[in-house]
């Protein structure tokens, strides 16, 4: 899949799942608000239940009676009534009808007079403007007269209440949105991640097929000299093209055992062989070796081996190729002349090995990716410097594997710092390579 169909594909899911959640939030708050709507009405069918309680105590005779005998001529019944109305009586009926009602919420009432522009009887408690003002209102009325007295009711806690109802499914929808915003994520960076390790992949190929053409190119000369006429006339020139073969072949050798060995280091199934090993032999033998070779480059490798104690627990083979991998890579990224410094110290829980050179250094942001596996930094076609991109990687695990760990420290022009650490011991180790 190439780059421009990915994104078209990232677009068109993008915008599909984008209105799947306006969707969703749609749906939500067009279900919030029904769920708003009826509260209104089962407080409204409440209200209107107690108005005619209310009504009804009215127009009992027996109260009407009392009413005319104890109050002024130019004061009407209603107004009587409305006026003597007992707070404790107006609660309990609120009470009795929410309770019917199944609403639970704190609630504020009043009666209001517009003659008298106050309150005339109920609780409050300094929610007057929010009672005014409520969908939940009704006027008290009288056949003989115009309304002028009002009943309502405020609840502070409406829309917690209502959101308290919907919880679950608002709680539920967020929880598939989220969910399904997170596949949507990582069904893109697994495209993103498989696209990355074909790419990685092909460049591995690329480069296996370079380094194997040199040295099979090579064997193919020297081998058809091998059989021309006359050479076994000069055995000097018999034994150089013999010597040829063999150092491409173990060149070939070398490369094939290299990607073996990933392999197995893929499905772990590599055993280590733990012995006491001392470090700075091991690295001395190295130093000597790699002095060879750097010293036809002009260069030169030095030694600072300063740990006071260097015995470890190791598998002696795994531990030889780490350190090799990591001196040859120092000469590898040395343009001229490489200077390569191996120095060592311990302390109480093992040994440290450092090994620095004065390269063409790494950037940073390639620093967290080169320990993994066929990674090489990219240098376009050219393949000045060769090699799978497998090295670090070995590196890095048989270091974990041995209870160890590595760091590095470059900076682009002036060289890298590899240092790695041993530990003296390490008893689950040794308990699962027994």
């Amino acid at each position: 899949m190439n780059r421009k169909t990915i994104l078209l594909t990232i677009i068109v899911t993008t915008l599909a799942l984008l209105g799947v959640v306006l969707t969703q939030f749609f749906w939500v708050k067009n279900a919030i608000t029904l769920r708003g709507e009826q509260f209104d009405q089962t407080v409204n069918i409440g209200l209107k239940r107690v108005v005619n309680q209310l009504t009804t105590l009215q127009n009992d005779t027996s109260i009407i009676r009392n009413f005319c005998a104890a109050t002024l001529t130019d004061v009407s019944l209603h107004s009587q009534f409305i006026h003597s109305i007992d707070p404790a009586l107006l609660d309990s009926m609120f009470k009795t009808e929410f309770q019917h009602l199944e609403v639970d919420q704190e609630y504020y009432y009043g009666i209001f007079g517009e003659t008298e522009n106050a309150f005339l009887s109920g609780r409050f408690n300094g929610f007057e403007d929010k009672i005014l003002s409520s969908n939940h209102i009704l006027a008290i009325s009288c056949i003989f007269q115009q309304d002028q007295y009002k009943l309502g009711i405020h609840f502070p806690n409406q829309p917690k209440f209502v959101l308290r109802k919907m919880q679950l499914y608002i709680v539920l929808s967020a929880f598939f949105i989220l969910v399904t915003i997170s596949s949507f994520w990582f069904v893109i960076h697994s495209l993103f991640k498989q696209k990355k390790l074909s790419e990685i992949k092909a460049d591995f190929v690329n480069n296996m097929t370079h380094e194997f053409k040199t040295p099979i190119s090579t064997i193919s000369v020297a081998s058809e000299m091998l059989m021309t006429e006359n050479i076994h006339k000069d055995p000097e020139k018999l034994l150089k093209y013999a010597h040829i073969i063999y150092d491409e072949n173990t060149r070939l050798k070398t490369q094939v055992e290299k990607v073996l060995q990933v392999a197995i280091l893929d499905r772990g199934d590599y055993k280590l062989r733990i012995r006491e090993l001392d470090v700075h032999e091991i690295l001395q033998v190295l130093i000597e070796n790699f002095q060879m070779t750097l010293s036809k480059n002009n260069g030169a490798i030095f030694s600072r081996l300063n740990a006071a104690n260097c015995i470890i627990e190791a598998d002696r083979s795994h531990f030889t190729n780490v350190v090799h991998n990591l001196l040859d890579n120092a000469e590898k990224y040395s343009q001229v002349a490489p200077q390569i410094t191996v120095s060592t110290w311990s302390n109480l829980l093992g040994v440290n090995i450092a090994i620095e050179d004065k390269g063409i250094g790494m950037a940073s942001e390639h620093l967290q990716h080169i320990f993994k596996k066929f990674h090489r930094i990219s240098t376009g076609n050219v393949h000045d410097v060769k090699g799978f991109g497998i090295g670090l990687f070995y590196v890095k695990t048989i270091v974990e594997a041995h209870g160890g760990n590595i760091k590095v420290n470059s900076e682009p022009g002036k060289g890298s710092k590899f240092t790695l650490f041993f530990p003296f011991k390490n008893p689950g180790l040794m308990a699962n390579n027994e």
